[in-house]
This record gives structure tokens, C-alpha cells and sequence, in this order.
């Protein structure tokens, strides 16, 4: 065990709201997008070719890590080391924001 104390769950309160209201904005974001795109007035499927997959690909996989954020950040039943799921939650909701930053990015230059 290191030698930090442990965080409990009132040291991690003040950041569970904003951290469920930035990844709600964000998510609800990328899925105007997604829909957007769904509906453009291009005839046929909106994913044409590989790349349309890959970067549809990586909005899923970003909208899936932040539906798992959501459910850990909401998840209250689990009060022993809350510091280390926090942590984890964390990493998580970083990877899932750049994820989907990535993807937007992809879109639209490509």
C-alpha cells in the first residue's frame, strides 16, 4: 500500500457533478453530430467507405466509454476505495472526451 491516505466519497463529491455535465454535454455533441450525419442529404448510406466506418467506429467507442463514465459516476452503492475508482473513472472519462475529439476531428478532415 502507498503511503497516501484514502479518499473518501465526501472529498470526491464536489467532482462528480461537473465532470456528469461536461461528459452530458459532450456526449449529447457527438450525437447531434452522429445524427446530423445520419440524415445528410447526401443519396445513399452515410457510411460510403472505410473511412466513414473507422471515424463512425471511433464516435461509438467514445459514446460507449462515456456511457460507462455516467454509470461509475452514478454508481453509489461501492463506499471503499472510492480514491482508486475515482481515479479510474478518471482515466476513463479523459480517454472517452479525446476519443471523441479524435473522431470529430477525423470527420471532419477527412
Amino acid at each position: 500500500m502507498s503511503g497516501e491516505p484514502p479518499i473518501y466519497e465526501d472529498e470526491v463529491a464536489g467532482y462528480r457533478q461537473p465532470m456528469v455535465t461536461s461528459i452530458g454535454i459532450v456526449m449529447g455533441f457527438l450525437l447531434a453530430f452522429a445524427a446530423n450525419w445520419a440524415v445528410s442529404d447526401h443519396e445513399g448510406p452515410a457510411l460510403q467507405d472505410s473511412v466513414d466506418w473507422l471515424v463512425a467506429g471511433v464516435i461509438l467507442v467514445s459514446i460507449s466509454l462515456m456511457v460507462v463514465v455516467l454509470a461509475r459516476l452514478l454508481d453509489n452503492r461501492r463506499r471503499e476505495a472510492t480514491g482508486r475508482r475515482y481515479q479510474t473513472t478518471f482515466r476513463l472519462y479523459i480517454a472517452a472526451i479525446t476519443i471523441g475529439l479524435l473522431g470529430l476531428t477525423g470527420a471532419l478532415l477527412v
